[in-house]
């Protein structure tokens, strides 16, 4: 498994939010594909014919099961393009969906799905997407796909309990295959464990196992033999890095697989052969967290919950929405410096914990924290994004603002406000928690959950960690909504962050869209303020750009309307 478990923990708590799993279930089993491709966040570029291998999509499992960045994002990786395996054999003239990632890891996460004739999986940027990722009819196969048997997964008793550690390989069933082939010692080991014949054509590549670490050698093989059975296509390609690669040929009812070199460039006929892809046949984290006891089984997706743990396929009874990871149970007293969470109107209770697959649109009851204020211990309420005092009159809050226009000390609860709004200092762990929970909230709920936060009374001049206001990261939605919205609420579009940087200079830097970039000119982006490197936009065109040939054209074009308005 490629990640940490905490990162995989926040990405499954986050990335795929319950409300957007109901939406598109509720919309695929009434027969609107569409609605729940919208509810997913999927952009559907489909005509009539192309709608016909969409009907069994399910959107949100397709999310669920897409590579992330990692390295610290929740996001997906970007710049890819899947084609989604279809049901039953694959030529030339088969119509094929396939779906396009977002451009990049800090923009919006919205996919694109459309469809192609005969999509050549030898192009690098095309990686199949098994059958059993996307089509809701054959959502169950994952159980198989992952070394699992009819009667338990890998790592559990048949009852979906772990398994202990003591017991791991030493049962007589096929899951007790998969079990010692993650404990082999080495990748070559744990490939020759899995039944496949291992083989070193250029010699010591399997030296290199590292820059597969976390390939599951028998998913690898469950998927090359479905692939080859579709494609007609024998040899397949798992790259490690530009110049190695696994070979993996089916033939004659085995698989080999060989480490080979590449020459490097685009002569080499496996340059062109399919691929099979790392992110793609990697050990389950959802497994893995299942046992290492950082999820529960109503934790994930319900097809996938239902594919490895039938048994448990049950949501929890509660059926409250989840607690968010910056609201702890509560404590029965409270001591200067604990947080407790409190439901709304019943100070000190807390909502049962209860989760069926992702977070919910926004965090629920108040947080309650106590800061160090002249002396005393005051109470600091978060409410749905907002930040609020109760401890201070409306005439303290104004002479307060008036101390810190003449340049005087901020301390205290102000302080604490004052970092919330991107001022910079030290906030308490449990604010930074709450803060970055509503920011993975809007990142992967999109402008529809910015913009219903927003109306339920969020603060707009929220920041995050690093100074950065809605306005900075407009990009990770729909301008063309949100971007009005933000103005109206009394947002600078010429705000800076802690680096000094600007909306427009981010957007500059970054190459934003086109169309975004001159609607923050429109809106009055400033090109000539610069950021503590002292760099501004116009700068940044003279120094930067100038000198580079290999810019969009749009991109070009929209640089010399910031110019023209400059």
């Amino acid at each position: 498994m490629s990640g940490t478990l905490t990162e995989w923990a926040r990405i499954r708590r986050y990335a795929v939010p319950e409300w957007m799993i109901a939406e598109s279930t509720e919309a695929r089993e009434r027969g609107d594909w569409r609605a729940a491709c919208e509810a997913a966040r999927i952009d559907v570029d489909l005509d009539d014919e192309g709608a016909e291998p969409a009907r069994h999509l399910a959107p949100d499992l397709l999310r669920w099961h897409l590579p992330r960045a990692l390295g610290g994002y929740t996001t997906l990786a970007p710049q890819r393009r899947y084609v989604l395996v279809p049901d039953g054999p694959v030529d030339h003239d088969t119509l094929t969906l396939v779906v396009d990632a977002p451009v990049s890891l800090i923009g919006s996460q919205r996919l694109t799905l459309k469809a192609v004739r005969g999509a050549h999986l030898g192009q690098e940027s095309y990686l199949p997407l098994p059958t059993y990722l996307w089509d809701a009819r054959h959502a169950g196969e994952l159980r198989f796909a992952l070394g699992g048997s009819a009667e338990r997964m890998p790592g559990f008793t048949p009852a979906g309990d772990p398994l202990p550690d003591a017991e791991l390989g030493t049962w007589d069933d096929t899951p007790a295959l998969a079990e010692r082939v993650r404990l082999a010692p080495t990748l070559a080991a744990a490939f020759t464990t899995a039944g496949l014949l291992v083989t070193d054509e250029d010699g010591n590549g399997w030296a290199r196992q590292d820059d597969l670490a976390g390939v599951d050698p028998l998913r690898a093989a469950f998927d090359a033999e479905q692939l080859t059975a579709k494609y007609g296509q024998a040899t397949w390609a798992l790259w490690a890095d530009y110049r190695w690669y696994l070979r993996v040929k089916v033939a004659d009812g085995r698989i080999r697989v060989a480490w080979k070199k590449s020459g490097g460039g685009w002569s080499d006929p496996m340059r062109h052969a399919p691929r099979l892809h790392r992110d793609l046949t990697q050990y389950s984290p959802d497994l893995d967290l299942v046992r290492a006891g950082r999820l529960t089984p109503a934790d994930l997706h319900p097809l996938v919950r239902a594919a490895l743990f039938p048994a448990r396929s049950s949501t929890t009874a509660s059926g409250a929405p989840p607690r968010s990871p910056a609201q702890p149970a509560a404590s029965s007293t409270l001591s200067p410096g604990d947080p407790v969470t409190a439901s709304p109107g019943v100070p000190g209770s807390a909502s049962p914990a209860a989760s069926v697959g992702g977070s919910s649109r926004s965090p629920a009851g108040v947080e309650i924290i106590r800061v160090r204020c002249g002396g005393e211990w005051h109470r600091l309420d978060l409410v749905g994004g907002r930040f609020e005092l109760p401890a201070h009159t409306a005439e303290e809050r104004q002479r307060e603002r008036a101390m810190r226009a003449f340049g005087g000390a901020v301390t205290g609860c102000f302080a604490a406000e004052h970092a919330w709004r991107g001022a910079g200092g030290r906030l308490p762990k449990r604010i930074r928690a709450y803060r970055k929970d509503l920011w993975l909230r809007m990142i992967h709920g999109g402008t529809r959950v910015v913009l219903e936060l927003l109306d339920a009374g969020m603060d707009p001049h929220l920041r995050d960690s690093r100074g950065r206001s809605l306005m900075h990261r407009v990009r990770s939605f729909d301008h063309a909504r949100l971007l009005p919205r933000l103005i109206a609420e009394g947002l600078d579009v010429n705000a800076k962050d802690l680096e000094g940087s600007t909306p427009l200079y981010i957007a500059v830097v970054h190459q934003w869209p086109a169309d975004l970039i001159r609607a923050l000119v429109d809106a009055g982006a400033d090109p000539h303020l610069p950021n503590q490197y002292d760099m501004s936009v116009i700068d940044y065109f003279d120094d930067v750009l100038n000198y580079n040939e290999d810019l969009p054209p749009e991109f070009v074009a929209a640089l010399e309307y910031v110019r023209k308005k400059a």
